[in-house]
């Protein structure tokens, strides 16, 4: 790693860090709840949304570099936007339209942008394709689990897959199947039977992916 490598996963990490301390600060006063969600348990302090941040922040920009910096550019998202999301879902099950939009729109923006500053059209199709068959496999998913997904999970998959995809097709589908690897693998230890929160393992297996192969 050169100088510039490592100035730029350090100005990534402490940039992530605070993003996460602000999502903290914001998750703490349980705005997201509705109002038939206002009795559930209190979450706790959720100390780890910073460092979530700052570690998929510095892996990111430690996997890409200064040379492939335009890369960041649709998949920094996950990195901030993920241990928000995870955290309400973790919480009430669900993952908020307004976040998902938000989390969507950041990450076509930064696709386009890429592709832009790349010059390489072939980035903004793979994103397409990556996001159409991130769908695909939701579909597939919930017919063949039925109600084990919700139409939150729907949302953010396609979201997932066009960020991760716009690396290679290779890293969405390492992206999914490290998520339902690792989501089947923790089932036994949930403590709530009820509904299942995906969202974490969406976002931890995207950073995973990304990290290791792309």
């Amino acid at each position: 790693m050169n100088a510039n490598d490592a100035l730029l996963m350090a100005v990534l990490t402490v940039l992530g860090a605070l993003i996460g301390i602000a999502t903290k600060w914001r998750v703490s006063t349980l705005a997201y709840r509705h109002d038939d969600e206002k009795d559930l348990p209190l979450p706790g302090a959720r100390w780890w949304i910073p460092i979530a941040a700052a570690a998929a922040s510095g892996l990111l920009a430690w996997r890409f570099g200064i040379a492939r910096w335009p890369l960041l550019l649709p998949t920094l998202p996950v990195a901030w936007y993920g241990p928000w999301l995870s955290a309400i879902d973790l919480d009430v099950r669900r993952l908020p339209n307004r976040l998902l939009v938000a989390h969507g729109a950041f990450v076509f923006a930064g696709v386009a942008a890429a592709a832009a500053i790349t010059t390489d059209s072939a980035l903004a199709l793979r994103a397409a394709a990556g996001g159409a068959l991130g769908f695909a496999v939701f579909w597939i998913l919930d017919h063949v689990l039925p109600g084990g997904f919700g139409w939150g999970d729907g949302k953010c998959v396609p979201i997932i897959g066009a960020g991760t995809a716009s690396i290679t097709l290779s890293v969405e589908w390492w992206t999914f199947l490290i998520a339902c690897l690792a989501a089947v693998a923790a089932t036994p230890f949930r403590r709530r039977r009820s509904a299942f929160p995906f969202g974490p393992w969406l976002f931890s297996g995207a950073v995973a992916a990304l990290t290791l192969f792309g």
